[in-house]
Parts: structure tokens; C-alpha cells; sequence
């Protein structure tokens, strides 16, 4: 069965589902020889009535839990299409032409922060309230759990640290966690060797519009290989298998989320291939080479290097490293080079923070000196303007979870009841539409102003930190926080240290990639956006970010 693509397993599975109940009724017809269009008919209606048999009895189950619970249902979005199939069109839409998660906004107006987009009868709630995210990262983090529907659909990532559950998760986690101490995070050696790679390379296109985006991609590319696996990926030098290499992490990104935005009928999109072969082609032979030097150095005490190293040094399933590389490499690649992009174009739009963000760096570390660890620790502004950028443009926009057992999360509103959470329910939240929320973070929450993280509207986020999830939270908080600062801080000085001017080019823009003359008229961010964020499971600018730059002198 693993050697099948997920339709074929989808197929396997779901047609003796649908055909059982036929096929028994075509026996009962014929056995007490009833006229054949009696047959007919009862062969065509009988999987349609099992089903809406099962479903009449899973919801008298339900309403009474809902009971015993003393809780309420979710409030539920009525599609226009037998099985709220419209919802599905209505994603795939999104996707393609809208803001990320904007379709969600009418949804909260209409239902409140939590509704049920129940899809042919699966359940999918989402919610985008701070109480409900804190109930299931922290103070119910054992009720809550991937789950193994949201596995299935990531499989193509395998099962590493971000796709686990239990006790995979927890020893995936307790391998990776050494190797995140201070020291690494504070060793910048590998950010300036790369850094300095990408600065020569967009020096070399001064006056030229050049994709930013596409070179913050390859330096983290290049900088999560190096910190992984003790490899120089080269895709800042344009060497070959690296020009592949990349591509095919954003083809699998985006086959990802077309499989989220399809749910639960993705399995049909994909009768043949597998998606994650290239990147595991790739990666293999580099796991495959470090396995055969520990066996060269057995007993040998020297501390790892890598991260690989340290994976190795604690198990030799192939398949189990291969799965946290995987997951690791992810997230060290895309969701920092994301951060850099989107913060420098919010840089390139507000030219008084830009003029005040590079004082505060000439003042620390002057036109030319590397920084240093705690010259990063110094600069308020810039961790500011991050944690800004980390809030309108989170890397990961969206999660999900589900319920482990029949549970409730909390209403919306004081002196309601607890919302009914069904076992098994996937509860996906939007990060990004609560980073954007005026109810939580004022009349300007649309607005990029990195001043909110250092005056008194900080308070905001100190009262209710879980209104900030950049990095998510609780037990399952990114291991790779700081190092991530510390990559994209590291990187913005020495951009600023080097680059004077800093403009869009809107003229070098793919057309398809500008924002729509509608988003003119629209709400939030659309109105005055000058490139156009999507989202492939992670955030990034749809056809780059192209900006002509002019050195210092």
C-alpha cells in the first residue's frame, strides 16, 4: 500500500466504502426476486441512504457529548453546493487571486472568530481567537495533536519534528534540542561566509533591478545546508544541483497547500508521482556519506559539528534522520529568508524607519565591522522591525490540530458556552489574521510601524502573548527561534552597511505578481500593498521582490 500515490490508497479505501452498501442491496432484491427495477433502484439509492444513515447516527452521538458537555455547537458556514463543495472552489480562488487568508475576515464578521467549514461531512473549524490557540498549545496541549489526517496530507514531509505526534515528537525533539544552545546561536560564522556571497551577488546587479526575494532564498538555503549537514549547497554560485534544488521545495510547498486548500478530496488530484522524490534524491546521499564517517570514527568524543552530527550521534535509522533533516530544512530555509524579503520591502516603503534603522546600526557597528552577538542584542529598532515584520507577514500564516478526544475549547464571548470539539476534529487557526486583529492590536493594525514592539502598545502582546505566535508556543515552540533572529538580523545589517539606496521596481514586476487594481478600493493591507503576498503553506511575494539598489560609498 505505501508503494501507491494517495489517490490510489484514497480509491483502495473508498470504493468498497461505497460500493458495499450496493452490492447488498442488489443480494437482499435478488434473493427475494423483486421486480429489476426495484434492483436498480435499490442499488443506486443504497449507498446515498447508508450514508445518510451514518450520518443521522453520528450526530445523535454527538448532540449527546454536546449535552454531557454542557457546550454548544460551532457555528457552521452554509455553501451553496450539496456538501459545501463550493467551499473548496472558493479556496482554490483565494489562493489564486486574493490577499492570504482574507476570505477568512467576511467568515468572522458573519459567524464570529470560530466556525465550522464542513466540508462532505469531514469537520473543519477554524478559529482565530488567542484563548482557543492557548488551550491547545499549553494549558490542553496532551488533548491536542497533529493527527494522523494532517499526516497523511504532509507525508510527503515524512514524519520529523513538525509532523509528529507523541512520543515521535518527543524524541525528535529531544534530539534536535542540544544542538540549539547558545553557543551555535551565537557562533556567526556561517551567516557572514554566506552573507558576504549574496551581498557580492546583488552588488554585482547595482542599477539593475534584481529579484531580492530569489537571493534571500538561496543565502538561506545555502546557510541551512552548511548548519545541517556541513555542505556548501553553492546555490548562491548558481551550481547546478542547488538550481534544482530549490525549485523543487517550492513545488512541494506548493503541492502542500493545494492539498490543504483541496481537503478532505485531495487524494483524487494525485493519482501518480511523488512529490518529495528530487529533495530526498538530494538529501540521501549527504546522510548516507555521514553515516559511513561515524562508523570510520566510532568512540571517537569530538562534539558535533553539524546538526546531521548530532542526529547520528544518537540513531542510525536512515528514515528517521532523513524525516528531521527534512522538516528542519524547511524551516530553516523558508521562513527566514521570507522574513528578510518581506522586511525589506516594508523597509524600502517607509523611508523614516529605514533612515532610523540604519543610525542605529552605523552607531553600533559603524560602515564595515562584522556585528557580533551582542552587538545584535543591542539593536532595539532592529528586533523591532523583525517582531513587526513577524506579525504582518508570518512565515507560517496558519496551523492546524486536532482534538485527541471529544472536547470543548472556549466561547467567544464572556458567559457563553464552551464551543463542542468532535474527536478527530481538525481545527485549523489563522495566525495571520490574528496578528492583523484591531480588537487585539488597535485602530492600526494594518499599518507596519515596529515602534508598537518598543512603546506602550507593547503591553498588548505582554498582557496576552498569545497574541503573538511567530514561532508558535508551549511544548512545541520553533527550537530554531533565536537562531532565526539572529540569521535575519545578521543579514539586514550587513544589506544596510552596504546598500545606501534601497527602491521597488515595480517596471522589472511579472505583471501577474502586481496587485490587482481592486486591491485598491479593498480593506486592511490590500489597500496599499505594493507587491502581492501569497501563500504556499508559507508566506512569500508571488513572482519576487524586485528592487534596484546603490551601494554606499
Amino acid at each position: 500500500m505505501a508503494l501507491l500515490s494517495p489517490g490510489a490508497i484514497f480509491l483502495v479505501e473508498s470504493v468498497p466504502k461505497l460500493a458495499l452498501p450496493s452490492g447488498v442491496a442488489y443480494l437482499l432484491v435478488n434473493y427475494f426476486k423483486l421486480p429489476r427495477w426495484a434492483c436498480i433502484v435499490a442499488s443506486v439509492s443504497a449507498a446515498p441512504v447508508w450514508i445518510w444513515v451514518r450520518s443521522a447516527y453520528k450526530n445523535f452521538l454527538e448532540e449527546r457529548e454536546i449535552r454531557a458537555l454542557g457546550a454548544v455547537r460551532v457555528p457552521e458556514v452554509k455553501g451553496k453546493w450539496p456538501g459545501n463543495l463550493d467551499l473548496v472552489v472558493g479556496r482554490l480562488r483565494q489562493a489564486k487571486d486574493g490577499y492570504p487568508f482574507d476570505a477568512v475576515e467576511p467568515m468572522i464578521r458573519r459567524y464570529g472568530r470560530t466556525f465550522n467549514t464542513r466540508i462532505l461531512g469531514v469537520n473543519r473549524i477554524v478559529t482565530s481567537d488567542p484563548a482557543h490557540i492557548q488551550r491547545m498549545f499549553a494549558t490542553d496541549f496532551e488533548g491536542w495533536e497533529k493527527g494522523d489526517k494532517f499526516r497523511w496530507q504532509m507525508s510527503a514531509m515524512g514524519l520529523g519534528v513538525f509532523i509528529a505526534d507523541g512520543d515521535l515528537w518527543k524524541f525528535h525533539r529531544q534530539m534536535t534540542r542540544p544542538f540549539f544552545n547558545r553557543d551555535r546561536i551565537s557562533n556567526l560564522e556561517i551567516f557572514s561566509r554566506n552573507c558576504e556571497i549574496a551581498l557580492s551577488v546583488l552588488k554585482s546587479s547595482e542599477g539593475v533591478a534584481v529579484d531580492y526575494q530569489d537571493i534571500a532564498f538561496r543565502f538561506t538555503l545555502d546557510t541551512a545546508a552548511e548548519f545541517l549537514f556541513g555542505v556548501s549547497v553553492g546555490s548562491l554560485r548558481d551550481d547546478d544541483a542547488a538550481q534544482s534544488f530549490g525549485p523543487a521545495i517550492a513545488s512541494l510547498q506548493h503541492q502542500l497547500a493545494q492539498r490543504s486548500r483541496t481537503a478532505p478530496l485531495w487524494p483524487l488530484f494525485e493519482i501518480k508521482g511523488n512529490i518529495s522524490k528530487k529533495i530526498r534524491a538530494f538529501v540521501k546521499p549527504i546522510i548516507k556519506a555521514a553515516l559511513e564517517r561515524k562508523e570510520t570514527t566510532e568512540g571517537s568524543s569530538a562534539e558535533s559539528e553539524t546538526l546531521l552530527d548530532e542526529l547520528i550521534s544518537q540513531t542510525t535509522d536512515p528514515t528517521l534522520i532523513m524525516d528531521q533533516t527534512m522538516n528542519v530544512l524547511f524551516a530553516g530555509r523558508d521562513t527566514t529568508a521570507a522574513t528578510i524579503t518581506f522586511l525589506t520591502y516594508c523597509l524600502a516603503t517607509h523611508p523614516t524607519i529605514l533612515a532610523r534603522l540604519r543610525e542605529e546600526i552605523l552607531g553600533q557597528v559603524g560602515d564595515t565591522r562584522i556585528p557580533t552577538f551582542e552587538d545584535i542584542k543591542q539593536m532595539k529598532l532592529l528586533r523591532a522591525a523583525i517582531n513587526e515584520t513577524l506579525r504582518l507577514f508570518p512565515p507560517l500564516p496558519g496551523n492546524v490540530r486536532s482534538a485527541v478526544k471529544a472536547t470543548t475549547l472556549p466561547p467567544n464571548t464572556p458567559g457563553g458556552k464552551p464551543y463542542y470539539i468532535p474527536k478527530g476534529a481538525k481545527v485549523p487557526f489563522s495566525i495571520i489574521t490574528m496578528h492583523k486583529s484591531k480588537e487585539y492590536w488597535g485602530e492600526d493594525a494594518d499599518i507596519w510601524d515596529p515602534d508598537r514592539f518598543l512603546d506602550e502598545r507593547y503591553q498588548r502582546v505582554v498582557a496576552n502573548p498569545f497574541i503573538f505566535l511567530p514561532f508558535s508556543a508551549g511544548p512545541r515552540i520553533c527550537l530554531g527561534q533565536q537562531f532565526a533572529y539572529q540569521e535575519i538580523a545578521f543579514f539586514i545589517i550587513r544589506f544596510l552597511q552596504s546598500f545606501e539606496s534601497i527602491e521597488l521596481a515595480p517596471d522589472a514586476q511579472p505583471p501577474e505578481s502586481l496587485p490587482p487594481a481592486s486591491w485598491a478600493n479593498g480593506t486592511g493591507r490590500k489597500k496599499f500593498e505594493k507587491i502581492r503576498p501569497m501563500s504556499d503553506l508559507l508566506l512569500s511575494i508571488q513572482g519576487g521582490l524586485w528592487l534596484r539598489l546603490k551601494t554606499r560609498v
